[in-house]
């Protein structure tokens, strides 16, 4: 996994971790599924770091867009997977997954940045 930088793999930790502790803590707006949440969005990043590597000859700015769209519309279809089988608090489920989706893409962004201000 060559593809994965020290700082993705610590932030996943540190997502990992404050999903645990909030849901330690049994909070109300925590969903029971957030490992479900947490996991999803960290398989999917690790998937598009991936395929984003593999084709290192193309622009780089439009891998990421292409992924993020992507991303997007993944995350919808997990979404709407989940209101279909189970409709429990699908209000704080959303609400979570929105709060992680936001976090990993706020990081993409960073990272980004980092990245184009270096060249």
């Amino acid at each position: 996994m060559i593809f994965l930088f020290r700082t993705h793999i610590v932030f996943y930790f540190f997502v990992f971790t404050l999903a645990s502790v909030l849901f330690l803590l049994h909070l109300e707006f925590i969903h029971s599924y957030i490992f479900y949440i947490v996991g999803f969005n960290i398989l999917v990043d690790v998937i598009f770091k991936f395929l984003n590597n593999l084709n290192a000859k193309d622009s780089a700015i439009i891998r990421m867009i292409i992924s993020t769209i992507f991303r997007f519309f993944f995350s919808l279809i997990f979404i709407l997977f989940f209101h279909y089988f189970s409709g429990e608090s699908t209000l704080i489920f959303i609400l979570n997954f929105l709060s992680v989706y936001l976090l990993f893409i706020i990081f993409e962004i960073t990272i980004l940045l980092i990245n184009l201000q270096r060249e």
